[in-house]
């Protein structure tokens, strides 16, 4: 009978070699796996040549730099050429790819019922030219 049973077994997909081996694969303990544990940081935009429009912006780590520029276009309207930099404004320090990550930057945070960390980020943009027909033609009425 206990033929029929390990007959049964291989014709239903079971290793080749038939045998009850235990898996090698087995998930890893509990205390081993990562925390979900999510880390905020404050960004201290500065604007360059014109500081009465720095604000701070409390983000978390795993926030895309893309969100980042769409809230400063938000706050300044029609924006282009953005460029922000990182701790200085310098072309070695900015930050390029709008799908990284402010942790793929190396900007780490804190979980919020630790201490605040702070980054200075520092940005300039050109504002769009304002000869768009749309709202040249709004204008006149």
């Amino acid at each position: 009978m206990a033929k029929k049973k390990k007959g049964k077994k291989g014709k239903g997909g079971d290793d080749a070699d038939g045998g009850d081996a235990p898996s090698t694969q087995a998930p890893p303990p509990p205390s081993m796996l990562m925390p979900d544990v999510e880390n905020y940081v404050t960004l201290e935009l500065n604007l360059m040549n014109w500081r009465f429009m720095n604000f701070k912006l409390r983000l978390k780590t795993e926030t895309h730099l893309f969100t980042v520029k769409n809230a400063l276009s938000e706050r300044h309207g029609r924006i282009k050429d953005l460029v922000i930099c990182k701790d200085s404004f310098a072309e070695k320090n900015e930050l390029r790819e709008d799908m990284k990550t402010l942790a793929d930057y190396g900007i780490f945070g804190a979980p919020e019922d630790k201490d605040p960390v702070s980054v200075q980020m520092y940005y300039e943009f050109k504002p769009c030219d304002h000869d768009d027909p749309l709202l040249l033609h709004m204008g006149k009425g």
